[in-house]
This record gives C-alpha cells, sequence and structure tokens, in this order.
C-alpha cells in the first residue's frame, strides 16, 4: 500500500483552496480567471509526482488533473476541475 505524502497532500490541498478563491471571485461564470498561481501548482504537483511512491494508476490520474489545470481559463471550467480534483483526493483517501 502505498500512503500520499505530506507534501503531496498539502499542495492538492494548495491547489483546492486555490480553485476556491477563483471561483468566488469573478461574478460572471464564464469571467476569466487568473490562472498564474494554479499552474505553478500544477508544474509543482508535477515534479512531486514524480518522486511520489503512490500507485501508477494515482500518479496518471494526478498528471490528467495536472494537464487540466493548466488549460482551464474561466470559472466554469475551474468548477469541474475543483469537482475532479475532490474524487481524486476522495480516491487517495480511501488507499
Amino acid at each position: 500500500m502505498h500512503l500520499m505524502s505530506n507534501a503531496l497532500t498539502e499542495l492538492l490541498n494548495e491547489i483546492n483552496n486555490e480553485m476556491t478563491n477563483q471561483i468566488s471571485l469573478p461574478k460572471n461564470i464564464d469571467a476569466k480567471i487568473d490562472t498564474r498561481k494554479l499552474v505553478e501548482q500544477s508544474k509543482a504537483l508535477n515534479d512531486i509526482l514524480r518522486t511520489s511512491e503512490i500507485t501508477q494508476e494515482n500518479k496518471s490520474m494526478l498528471q490528467k488533473f495536472s494537464l487540466t489545470l493548466q488549460e482551464g481559463s474561466t470559472v466554469k471550467s475551474l468548477r469541474y476541475e475543483k469537482q475532479d480534483l475532490e474524487r481524486v483526493l476522495s480516491n487517495l483517501n480511501d488507499l
């Protein structure tokens, strides 16, 4: 059994917080958001995944999530990504 590292858990929680912040700012659901911090966090996530001891299946899931972080630019897309992150966290916490 491979447990999530503290660094990975902390980063995923930071990403979740940043997504929550970005979603709550704009009034318009199609408004552009500032993705700079999320892009930085997705790069950090990729770095952690390279050395993480989680299963390959979970690595793949997180790598796909990381890619979507770099692509999302509206509140609407970010809401879907936040739901994905919550599923990812739930799956990882069930290990």
